[in-house]
């Protein structure tokens, strides 16, 4: 991330345009050469590659940006911390069912290193979550935030089942409901 922001006002401008295109390839599921991103972004074939060297690394730029923003509305202060917790775990099963094509393009990635931070960012979230919401009564307490990832791992894992948008809604509804639970 540091060498992200040390990137000069045209060069981060090239870099951001580039995952903007991504982002919107991967929302559609478009199957696009890696090359063709250039052209979709406006800028050359090399700029493309002196940001991102492979299609694995700009998936995972555009996940890290996604994860980042999922996870920076997790705390209103506005709502409660049940309400925090149901907002944010509805709102990753609707934000796996809108970016399937990432999912996809980040179920062939080859380096499990290019989903590990915001995985992490994501694990941190839900812990915090869980943590305020049962101070506050809103769940019961001692829940393991492994427990949770593990839903939430296989929700983001059944995207090419059948139905599977709303059963992950309805997995979703049942893990609130067991948090609930006394």
């Amino acid at each position: 991330m540091a060498e992200i922001r040390a990137l000069r006002v045209d060069a981060r401008r090239n870099r951001d345009a580039i995952v903007a295109a991504a982002r919107d390839v991967f929302d559609r599921d478009e199957q696009l050469r890696f090359d063709d991103f250039a052209a979709r972004a406006g800028v050359g074939v090399g700029t493309l590659y002196r940001h991102f060297p492979t299609r694995e690394a700009l998936a995972a730029a555009v996940y890290e940006g996604e994860v980042a923003a999922l996870c920076d509305q997790a705390n209103d202060p506005a709502r409660s911390p049940g309400k925090n917790l149901d907002v944010f775990l509805r709102g990753f099963v609707e934000y796996v069912i809108a970016h399937t094509g990432l999912a996809r393009a980040l179920a062939a990635a080859t380096d499990p290193a290019a989903l590990a931070d915001g995985g992490i960012r994501v694990e941190r979230t839900v812990a915090d979550l869980l943590e305020h919401a049962a101070a506050d009564g809103a769940i019961r307490p001692g829940t393991p935030v492994g427990a949770v990832m593990i839903v939430l791992h296989g929700i983001s894992s059944t995207i090419d089942r059948p139905h599977w948008e709303s059963e992950a809604r309805a997995a979703v509804e049942l893990l609130l409901a067991g948090l609930r639970e006394r």
